[in-house]
C-alpha cells in the first residue's frame, strides 16, 4: 500500500505527484473543512474571541463563548447540558476517569471494537460480534454484585461500518445503578433526521443515566470534543482535576460551531441524498461493502478495489486496522462536496471491480 502526501486539506479532488484523483474518504463527513461560509465563520471569529485562550475554564476570568457555545449545542440536541473540551479522546477520557474517579471499584462493561476514547486500565477487549455481546449483556450484569456499573459502546460500528443496536438499553436490570458512555464521534452530523447524532433515535429509561461523547472534529469540523449529558452530572465534571487542568478549545472556532448549526442540517440533507444516490447506482456491487442505510462510509477487506479505484483516479483510504497485522480496510466516504458526475464515476468504478470477480 502507498502513502501519499498532500500540503493543503483535499477539496473534492486532491493533486498528488501533479495527478489529480477525486478524493473519497477521510472523516469531513459534512464537506465543512472546504465550505466558503464555514471558514468565514472561523475568520470572524478570530476577529471577535481570539485564535487562543490558554487559561483554564476555572480561572477568575473566564471567556464567555464556552458557556455561550454550551447553551446553544444543549438547545440543538434538546438537552439539559453540554461540555466542550479540547478534543474528542479528552472528552472520553474524562468521562471514563470522573466515574472511575467517583467510585474506583466501579465494573466497566466494554462493547466490541470500543474506541480507546472510552477505555481505562482494565480494558480486556470482547471477542463477540455486536449482537451477542448485547443479547449476553443482562446476563453478565446479573452475575455482578457491584450496585453500579459502567457500559461503554460506540454508536457506530468499527473498524466496518456496522449499525450498533440500542434497543438492549430497555432489557438491563432496574435494580442497579448504570451509566450508559457512547462515543458518537462517527455519528455526530450524519446520524439521525437533522444529523444531530445517535440521540436523535435513542429511548433513554428513566433508571439509567446515559452520556454522549463525540469529537467536533469529524462531520462539524471543529478541532474539539464535546460531552453531553444531565447538568448535574457535567457540573460535577466542570469540578473535576482533569477538566479545571485542562486548556480548552479553541474560542474561534466555537464562536464559529455556534453560529454553523443551521449549516450543517443543510449539509446533513445533501448529504443523505447523494449516499442515496451512490447506493441505488452501486446496484449488486453494494455487496463489496459493509454498509448501514443513510451512512455515508463503505469498508470493505476485499483485497485489489483500493488500487483498482485509483487507476480510475479514485483515492479511498486503504491501511490495515486497527493494529498493522490486521487486513487492510478499503474505505470510500461520500461527502457533500461531491457532484452526481462523482457519484456515478464512483459507483461505475466500483460496478466494473464487482463484475470483474465474477469473469
Amino acid at each position: 500500500m502507498s502513502t501519499f502526501y498532500t500540503s493543503s486539506i483535499p477539496d473534492r479532488t486532491v493533486v498528488i505527484d501533479q495527478t489529480e484523483y477525486l478524493w473519497c474518504s477521510g472523516t469531513s463527513y459534512l464537506g465543512m473543512s472546504r465550505n466558503p461560509v464555514f471558514i468565514q465563520r472561523v475568520m470572524e471569529g478570530m476577529q471577535r474571541v481570539g485564535i487562543n485562550w490558554g487559561s483554564s475554564r476555572s480561572n477568575t476570568l473566564r471567556l464567555s463563548v464556552y458557556e455561550e457555545t454550551e447553551a446553544a449545542l444543549a438547545r440543538w440536541f434538546g438537552v439539559e447540558d453540554t461540555l466542550t473540551v479540547s478534543s474528542g479522546m479528552l472528552a472520553g477520557q474524562l468521562v471514563m476517569k470522573w466515574l472511575a474517579f467517583r467510585n474506583p471499584q466501579v465494573p466497566v462493561f466494554y462493547a466490541p471494537n470500543v474506541h480507546p476514547a472510552l477505555r481505562l486500565e482494565d480494558f480486556s477487549p470482547a471477542t463477540e460480534d455486536y449482537a451477542n455481546w448485547f443479547a449476553d449483556l443482562p446476563h453478565r450484569i446479573n452475575t455482578t454484585a457491584s450496585e453500579e456499573l459502567v457500559i461503554v459502546t460506540d454508536s457506530v460500528g468499527s473498524p466496518h461500518t456496522a449499525a450498533i443496536p440500542f434497543d438492549w438499553l430497555h432489557h438491563l436490570p432496574d435494580s442497579r445503578k448504570i451509566t450508559v458512555v457512547i462515543d458518537d464521534s462517527h455519528g455526530l452530523g450524519v446520524l439521525g433526521a437533522s444529523g444531530k447524532g445517535i440521540i436523535e433515535s435513542l429511548h433513554v429509561p428513566a433508571n439509567l443515566e446515559v452520556l454522549i461523547t463525540a469529537s467536533l472534529n469529524k462531520a462539524l469540523s471543529i478541532p474539539a470534543g464535546v460531552i453531553v449529558g444531565s447538568r448535574k452530572t457535567l457540573q460535577a465534571m466542570r469540578q473535576f482535576s482533569m477538566f479545571s487542568g485542562a486548556s480548552p478549545a479553541n474560542p474561534a472556532y466555537l464562536w464559529a460551531l455556534a453560529h454553523s448549526l443551521p449549516d450543517y442540517q443543510t449539509a446533513h440533507q445533501q448529504l443523505l441524498s447523494l449516499t442515496k444516490e451512490f447506493v441505488t447506482q452501486l446496484g449488486q456491487a453494494i455487496r463489496l461493502f459493509h454498509w448501514i442505510e443513510k451512512y455515508p462510509a463503505f469498508t470493505t477487506d476485499r483485497p485489489g478495489l483500493h488500487e483498482f479505484l485509483l487507476e480510475w483516479g479514485i483515492l479511498t483510504a486503504c491501511f490495515p486496522y486497527p493494529g498493522p497485522s490486521d487486513p487492510a480496510i478499503t474505505r470510500l466516504v461520500i461527502n457533500p462536496l461531491h457532484t452526481s458526475e462523482d457519484i456515478k464515476r464512483m459507483a461505475q468504478a466500483c460496478r466494473d471491480f464487482f463484475q470483474s470477480l465474477s469473469v
